[in-house]
């Protein structure tokens, strides 16, 4: 098995890792909503469509290392200091989640409670700090994102933000690991039947994933990925590393790994 492959299986298992932990409190994933891309949302549609779960397919985005974890709700507390309202703390098997979001208007103007006719836009941040330890592997993470939902008032729902993660520990008989990524969501337009028998995927928009990694007995690597939606499943993917690009269309709806292209 070529030397890439075998570190890109590596670090998916730690990525996995990381994953399972974060799923372990059993919570539910968000209702998917009846009628999305219409004026006059409501709260619970928004902050349900920011869990999108084509973000965090196959782990690309920070998204991915917390698919189960705690959801955002519209019960959340609103905090006057800092104009956002605030979930409880989560923790999951040494894994501590701050969640948060706040609610502006097309000036950006905050809310202290959401309006149908006035909500332009819910910002979501997360916090995911702690350690996990499971079969002989020890790693410590550190990740936090800010997703921006557009939209709402005009209609076209699109989700723009950033991310970034460290992970730092051994795994497997004492070898080191460390990863740091950085993700980027940029205008991913959410398509107006998302129901289980319409279309799921981006209407359109972009999602980059930088990683740097270093693993015992490998030299160290980086990689930049790159995908663009159109409507389908079938999404252009590039794969850059260590200064080598490759090309490939792969079809999320059938995959179970991060694309590779190769």
């Amino acid at each position: 098995m070529p030397r890439s492959r075998l570190r890109s299986r590596i670090f998916a298992v730690a990525l996995a890792l990381v994953a399972s932990a974060c799923g372990s409190d059993a919570a539910v994933g968000p209702s998917t909503p009846n009628t999305p891309n219409t004026p006059h949302a409501t709260l619970e549609q928004a902050l349900g469509e920011l869990r999108l779960p084509v973000l965090g397919t196959a782990g690309i985005s920070i998204s991915g290392l917390f698919p189960g974890g705690p959801q955002l709700k519209a019960s959340c507390a609103f905090s006057a200091a800092s104009q956002s309202f605030v979930c409880p703390t989560a923790t999951a098997s040494g894994l501590t989640i701050d969640q948060s979001f706040t609610l502006l208007t097309s000036s950006g103007a905050t809310q202290a409670a959401f309006d149908g006719t006035t909500t332009e836009s819910v910002r979501s941040n997360t916090v995911v700090a702690g350690s996990v330890a499971q079969d002989g592997a020890t790693l410590t993470v550190d990740a936090e994102e800010e997703l921006t939902l557009s939209g709402l008032v005009t209609g076209t729902h699109s989700i723009s933000g950033t991310g970034t993660a460290h992970l730092a520990g051994t795994l497997f008989e004492g070898s080191d690991l460390e990863i740091s990524m950085a993700s980027s969501i940029a205008k991913v337009v959410i398509p107006a039947n998302t129901t289980a028998a319409g279309q799921r995927w981006p209407v359109s928009g972009t999602i980059v994933v930088e990683t740097s990694a270093s693993l015992t007995g490998f030299p160290p690597s980086t990689t930049r990925l790159t995908l663009m939606f159109n409507g389908t499943s079938k999404v252009d993917v590039t794969v850059t590393e260590d200064g080598v690009s490759r090309t490939c269309q792969q079809d999320l709806a059938t995959s179970t790994q991060a694309p590779t292209c190769g």
